[in-house]
């Protein structure tokens, strides 16, 4: 998967934020249907049934590590609990709508994987059942084993506990080792700051004749390597906000005013978009679609076209997959820092109806203590594909042999420290704010002035807060 994939046109954060009410539950076709109401899934004997939907792969993924994983997970839960029957449902295209229609009509599943941008909408319409009543369930489910920093994701404003982490990436900055040694750079590492990527991005901008960006006969006609390249999403910059000290929106979430368009945000903003229309060391948007046009990004980056682009663990699977690959083209750091260290964290965890019955609260708590436990999370590092959020699992996965990117996870595991919860768990417009801020950056680094736009955007912003 590449940041092409993560941020196609329709995504579960952007479904989110449509409203469905009475008449939209009414229309719709439950893809869903069949997980049914629950009344009969409790039989006398105590047998219980849980609808879940998260540990089935696609049919072309059959076979995979991820798939062996799930597999060997439901196999032995089955086996230790034999009262207990899981039925996997394979989450259709359209699930993130689809579940909020569900969730209204009384059909929707136990249990899900839920993506932690799109959490918001859920607490909000109160659709998602507070944890702290299945952990009293079963007191061996703690909340000790998660990364504080991860299970604040989940923290409503009532106290209340909704959703349990199961695995998620922060963002870091990906850069090509190969590039920094020819270029006599030393790679980066954790506390490196703003200054200094700036510094290795002048030096890393080459031309045909291997001129970097500072010498002054620089072929700007020919630029053969950028030094970084960036992005108009949001997910993919708005940490630089907070990494100058800076916020988008109030803390109590209802207004943009004297926050995006204060000191520390326009700051942080134009020092992003310099890096295209000052200091020229990232593509611009049009030079960018050009290349992603002609041919795959992770491509590009073993190729050597740009240096250094942010992401999150997801894009190590691409990568691995991807033309050119070697393991010396790869290296990651944590994000620079600028008035502070911070990043976003982006995170998968399991969520219970909000209606889910209270015969159920055992088996869904069993589940989930197995499912969060070592056992299940320590094949996280052997599939590749996030962080476990079991601290224990993610930690002791970084000595083992079967880990597929042990030393580039321990990068991963240390940035968690400066994480931040994404907007979309805590703000239930935010799909629609993050739109906003998306075109906001591709205004201004296609030239549009940094503070009038900025201007245009909180106007948008205050509008959806104040729905």
């Amino acid at each position: 998967m590449n940041d092409n994939d993560v941020r196609s046109s329709v995504n579960r954060r952007v479904l989110l934020r449509w409203g469905l009410g009475a008449t939209a539950v009414a229309a719709a076709s439950p893809l869903l249907a069949a997980c049914g109401s629950g009344d009969d899934e409790v039989t006398a004997d105590g047998e219980v049934t849980l609808k879940v939907v998260g540990f089935q792969v696609p049919p072309e993924e059959k076979g995979s590590e991820l798939d062996k994983a799930y597999q060997k997970f439901l196999a032995d839960f089955q086996t230790a609990n034999p009262k207990i029957k899981i039925d996997p449902i394979q989450a259709p295209p359209n699930f993130d709508t689809q579940i909020i229609v569900d969730l209204a009509s009384g059909s929707a599943p136990d249990l899900w994987s839920q993506d932690a941008s799109s959490l918001a909408p859920l607490i909000s319409r109160k659709l998602l059942l507070d944890m702290r009543k299945v952990t009293e369930a079963l007191p061996a489910l703690t909340t000790d084993r998660f990364f504080p920093q991860v299970l604040e994701i989940h923290k409503g404003e009532d106290g209340g506990i909704y959703g349990l982490p199961n695995d998620f990436t922060p963002m870091v900055v990906y850069y090509n080792p190969t590039l920094f040694t020819k270029a006599g750079i030393t790679p980066p590492q954790r506390g490196w700051t703003w200054d200094d990527q700036l510094a290795a991005a002048q030096k890393l901008t080459l031309d045909k004749n291997g001129r970097n960006r500072l010498d002054p006969a620089f072929d700007e006609a020919n630029v053969v390597q950028w030094g970084y390249r960036l992005s108009q999403y949001a997910y993919q910059w708005v940490y630089r906000i907070w990494q100058n000290g800076g916020d988008v929106v109030s803390p109590d979430h209802k207004t943009a005013s004297g926050f995006l368009d204060a000191a520390p945000a326009v700051e942080a903003i134009q020092w992003y978009a310099d890096l295209v229309l000052k200091h020229k060391v990232a593509p611009s948007p049009s030079t960018l679609e050009k290349m992603t046009n002609a041919s795959d990004a992770n491509a590009l980056f073993l190729d050597g076209k740009f240096a250094m682009y942010d992401s999150g663990h997801w894009a190590l699977v691409g990568l691995t997959g991807a033309k050119g690959y070697s393991a010396d083209k790869v290296g990651v750091v944590p994000q620079p820092k600028r008035a502070t260290e911070a990043t976003a964290l982006y995170e998968s965890s399991f969520v219970l109806r909000h209606d889910l019955p209270k015969e159920k609260y055992k088996a869904a708590a069993q589940f989930i203590e197995a499912a969060t436990n070592r056992g299940y999370q320590d094949t996280k590092a052997i599939t590749g594909i996030a962080i476990s959020a079991n601290s224990e699992a993610a930690t002791g996965s970084l000595t083992s042999v079967d880990a597929k990117f042990a030393s580039l996870d321990k990068v991963f595991v240390d940035a968690t420290t400066a994480g931040r919860p994404p907007y979309g768990s805590k703000i239930g417009v935010y799909p629609t704010i993050e739109k906003a801020l998306d075109g906001m950056m591709e205004k201004i680094l296609r030239g549009a002035p940094v503070a009038g736009t900025i201007g245009e955007t909180i106007t948008a912003i205050n509008r959806e807060l104040a729905k």
